[in-house]
Parts: C-alpha cells; structure tokens; sequence
C-alpha cells in the first residue's frame, strides 16, 4: 500500500497552484520585504527581529519525576505528551503574530523571522525533555514549521508520515490552540504497538494492506489543550486528523533536533547551537525557505511560494 497515490484531482491542484505562482514583481517585492528587519518590526511590533539580547522566556522547570514519565514514554512508546498546558501564557501574542503574518499574505512559517519563536525552543522544560533524550549538545534542526488548519469540515493536517528515517532525532510539537478531536488532533502509532517496526518512508511505501490496517488500528488519538507539549522520534509514524466540524482553527509549531554525536545529513544543514547567539536574519530565511521546500509536498499551497523559498535559501548559503 503506497501513501503517494496521485489522484487526478490532486495532479488537477499541482497545475492550479503551479499557475498561481508569485508574479516576477510580486517575488522581488516579498524578497526586499522579507531580508529587511525593519518590515518585520513595523509588521509586528510586539516581538522582535535579531535584538542584541532578546528577552528569554521565563518559565519554570519541570520537577524530577514529571521529567522522568516524559522521557520514559519516549523511550518505551517513542512519544510523549504532556497533557497539562506549561507553556500557555506564550500562546496568544504567538497566535496573533501568526495571524498578522497570514493577513499580510506571508505563510505561516514566516513567524520565524522573530526573535521570539527562537527563544521559545529554549525554554527549560524543552531543553529539560531533550537534554534527557538526546544528550547534552544536542542542536536544532533548520525546519521550523508553523501548521494552520482551517476550522473547515475537511480540512486536515499532514497525512501519516514519519519525519525521517535515521536514529537520535525528535521533534517538539506545540499547539497553539487546543487540539482536539474534533478539529484535527495528532494521531500516532506507539512504538510498541508497530509489529512490523516500519519507521522509513521506503518502509512505509513497501507496507502490505494488513500492514496498514494493523498500524491504522492501532493509532492513538492525542488531544491536547493549547500550550501543551507533544514530541516523539523521527521514526514514530503520526498524522493530523481531519476536521469533524466548523469552529476554531488548529495552529501549531513545531521544531526538530539531533543529538551531538549525530551527523547531519544535507538538508539538515545548518545546524544551530541553542548555546550560540541567535541565527542572523539571513540565516532565519534560509531556514525558513528550506522548510518551504521540504514541506510543500505535504501543502500544496505552499507551492506557490517555491520560487521564494529557492531565493531565501540563496541569501542564507551566500551569507553562511
């Protein structure tokens, strides 16, 4: 059973979007807005672009043993989930940064151009969960995403996927707002109730039907109030449901990580050291049109901004 079936409806909705690509005009101006901090600022005022010291969130640690039931689900189901919300006074000036962004017609996933969707990623219960799981020294990964779906019937997150196919990686996954059953939570399959072990996407596109069926049946629905903590390994296969009916959308962020004594493959690069100053703006485009263009294939709209996420990427690697 493949996961990659091309419908005629979906090649019909590659040919739309690829018609409604940025204008040669429209790219050059989204490119001189996106490389100028000042655009960013009088954007959003309240969070800030590449400040000399950027306020660090602060947020209390978790106690020893709420650490260990995190890091003891991650190592027996391969996820954890917090449950209770602990970073839920964050949520609402992210929310309305996201918002801004989207009305000003930029795709989510521009909110990392903020000083503030960095530190966040710092916090001490992130850096408590990962230190625990990885190791010290672990680093990010350059493919921050922001998922916005739409409170429509139908509408719905990523189909099941695993995030990659190599060890000692994770993602943090937080919503925004509450997700719920109704509106589109994560689902996934525990480790421990994948029989066959199938955790790559050649795996996943090699699955028999009764493969399918078993991980399907065996999925877990994850609802999780707005500011909770979700994470789990690259192999972990997961999906975001469909929405069941109209109310508020699902908006979340997410961020992945490696462990110190990983090597990265290419479309990892360039690490970031949590340690290390904060990426420069340049750096925070290639990051954010890398990510464009690893997850357009889950987005279709995203395609529309390929040839500017191509441009970003340019003005990283030339700074870098």
């Amino acid at each position: 059973m493949t996961l990659k079936v091309q419908s005629p409806a979906r090649n019909k909705a590659r040919q739309l979007l690829a018609g409604l690509s940025l204008s040669g005009d429209e790219l050059r101006r989204r490119l001189e807005q996106a490389a100028d901090p000042a655009y960013w600022q009088a954007l959003y005022p309240p969070f800030s672009v590449c400040a000399p010291a950027p306020p660090m969130p602060d947020l209390p640690p978790l106690d020893a043993a709420v650490l260990d039931r995190y890091t003891r689900g991650l190592d027996q189901y391969g996820y954890f989930c917090s449950q209770a919300p602990l970073v839920e006074r964050l949520t609402a000036p992210l929310l309305e940064c996201i918002d801004t962004l989207r009305k000003a017609g930029w795709p989510p996933a521009f909110a990392y151009v903020y000083d503030q969707l960095w530190t966040l990623w710092q916090i001490a219960p992130i850096a408590q969960i990962l230190g625990a799981t990885l190791g010290p020294g672990y680093q990010w990964i350059p493919h921050g995403w922001c998922h916005y779906v739409q409170p429509v019937r139908g509408a719905s997150g990523w189909p099941p996927h695993v995030d990659g196919d190599l060890p000692n990686r994770m993602s943090i996954w937080i919503p925004l707002t509450d997700a719920t059953i109704d509106n589109g939570c994560i689902y996934l399959v525990p480790k421990d109730m994948n029989p066959s072990a199938i955790g790559s996407r050649r795996e996943l596109r090699a699955a028999s039907n009764l493969q399918m069926r078993e991980l399907l049946q065996r999925g877990r629905a994850l609802p999780a109030p707005a500011g909770s903590l979700l994470g789990w390994h690259f192999r972990i296969l997961h999906w975001g449901s469909t929405a069941h009916s109209p109310g508020n959308p699902r908006v979340s962020l997410v961020l992945e990580f490696i462990a110190a004594n990983e090597p990265p493959i290419s479309n990892e690069m360039p690490l970031y050291d949590p340690a290390a100053p904060l990426p420069d703006l340049t750096l925070r485009l290639h990051s954010i049109g890398r990510a464009i263009r690893q997850y357009m294939r889950y987005e279709l709209k995203m395609r529309r901004y390929a040839e500017l996420a191509a441009a970003l990427m340019n003005l990283g690697s030339a700074s870098a």
